[in-house]
């Protein structure tokens, strides 16, 4: 048994909770209202909302790969912090100016602040603990809570800034969040003095910064573009994946017989995840907007912003963290621990089931053509149960099946297949539910969310049967028990 001295974490968890807390306080800002805001502001279609939000989403699940590598190799993961805040603070202020081309640069700005900061925080987690530290699980999954809190607390303020105050200073609450990120950095930041990477402990030569910094501005303008222009986007997504997709070919050819399983099983996993990204990101495009046209907003006399229903996805999950936790540990120690295909599985067909209690919401519209909030509650927390089974796992999954050479690799076709192709793919998905700027009447609107969500429930039941076939031959492919 562990003393309650023992669990205490290291200091440096402090630094990396309330960094991501703020960070991702900004950053859902963002995604929470990107695509009404370009609906609302610049006149955007529902299609063209929907495939610029998927744009923005893959490249800032992209970006991490190379941050990562600059957090290791160049310029330490404590720069990489402040750079990533820094860039999308300003970005995030960027986009409530009225300009054009401030929106497009603080697109720019978050992608490649995001890239910086993302993998930043874990990293030093990772560094503070010891091998088979008990303190582990509970560090990752408090930093896991922390970050939801940050969403629930942007989508209940954000919505309510932008309703009163307007665009403009619900980005600028959201750029602040991360500028207060950096403050809380300066007042943790000795906690990190011994544990960053070896460039982080040195100070770094004039050339390295003009280079860093050179970089970076070439980062921007690519980031930029690539959001402004969605059709090279999709080209830079497809050859990206292809090399990628390659680069396993040849690692499949060229390992042993062990190890070439444990890839494709790797690979297998990585497609399942992309599947339920493409539903997950649905959350923040269809659903939103059908939030926005069908849903009942009145509760107690008071009207809920759309934004605000976003809240109960981590608010859902703050409660369930808990619950699967005790769970596992209960099943663990009468040693039926549930294998990690399982729990994609089980966490497909909860996101499935989402989109059909979505469905079955609009059988029970008023005269108005308007759903019950209750429905949309019930729906988010299936939403949120497939989210822990799915989202929360997969990094840590894809890590301990492949082969060590290959961890690194891992992770970026995580974050590349997974999350960056699945996010521009549930753009695609979401256009289904396009509703034409002609289109008034509420009940045709009603019919086609109806027949959209019945659609992308079906896709995900489908590919939910497909992930429960190959299931067990993955399992012993990945050479995995209970895990």
């Amino acid at each position: 048994m562990h003393t309650k001295a023992q669990l205490k974490q290291p200091p440096v968890f402090y630094l990396a909770f309330t960094t991501a807390m703020f960070e991702r306080f900004g950053f859902y800002v963002l995604t929470y209202l990107l695509v009404l805001y370009t609906k609302s502001i610049y006149g955007l279609s529902d299609g063209q909302a929907f495939i610029l939000f998927g744009v923005v989403n893959g490249l800032v699940y992209l970006t991490p790969a190379i941050g990562g590598y600059l957090a290791d190799n160049v310029l330490g993961i404590r720069r990489c912090i402040l750079l990533g805040l820094f860039l999308e603070g300003s970005g995030l202020i960027c986009l409530g100016l009225s300009y054009k081309i401030a929106f497009w640069l603080g697109l720019g700005l978050i992608i490649v602040g995001e890239g910086l900061f993302k993998t930043a925080p874990t990293n030093l987690m990772a560094r503070s603990y010891t091998e088979q530290d008990p303190r582990i699980d509970t560090g990752f999954t408090l930093y896991y809570m922390g970050m939801n809190l940050g969403g629930i607390l942007s989508a209940l303020s954000c919505a309510f800034i932008q309703q009163y105050f307007g665009w403009q200073a619900a980005f600028a609450v959201a750029g602040l969040a991360c500028y207060l990120g950096l403050l809380s950095y300066f007042f943790t930041r000795h906690s990190a003095r011994d544990i960053d990477s070896e460039p982080g402990m040195k100070k770094l030569s004039l050339k390295t910064w003009i280079n860093v910094t050179v970089g970076i501005v070439i980062a921007v303008i690519c980031c930029t573009f690539l959001a402004h222009h969605s059709k090279i986007s999709d080209i830079f997504f497809f050859f990206a994946t292809l090399l990628i997709l390659f680069y396993f070919l040849y690692e499949i050819l060229n390992s042993s017989p062990e190890d070439k399983l444990k890839i494709i099983a790797c690979l297998l996993l990585i497609f399942i995840g992309m599947a339920f990204q493409v539903l997950f990101f649905q959350a923040f495009t269809s659903i939103i907007l059908f939030i926005n046209r069908n849903v009942i907003h009145q509760l107690f006399g008071l009207t809920i912003p759309s934004v605000s229903f976003l809240a109960l996805d981590p608010l859902w999950i703050l409660i369930l963290s808990p619950i699967l936790a005790m769970l596992y540990n209960h099943l663990r120690k009468h040693n039926k621990g549930i294998a990690v295909t399982t729990k994609f599985t089980i966490g497909l067909l909860m996101i499935s089931l989402c989109f059909f209690v979505l469905k079955f919401s609009t059988l029970f519209a008023n005269g108005d053509a308007q759903v019950s909030m209750w429905w949309i509650i019930a729906a988010f927390f299936l939403y949120a149960l497939g989210e822990l089974l799915v989202a929360a796992l997969g990094v840590a999954m894809v890590t301990h099946i492949a082969p060590q050479h290959m961890y690194g690799i891992m992770m970026g076709a995580w974050f590349l297949i997974a999350t960056a192709l699945g996010a521009s793919l549930s753009s695609l998905l979401a256009t289904l539910s396009n509703i034409p700027e002609t289109m008034h009447d509420p009940h045709l609107i009603l019919n086609i969310y109806s027949h959209t969500f019945l659609i992308i429930g079906s896709i995900g039941l489908t590919v939910t049967v497909i992930a429960f076939i190959l299931g067990p031959y993955i399992k012993r492919m990945a050479n995995l028990e209970n895990r």
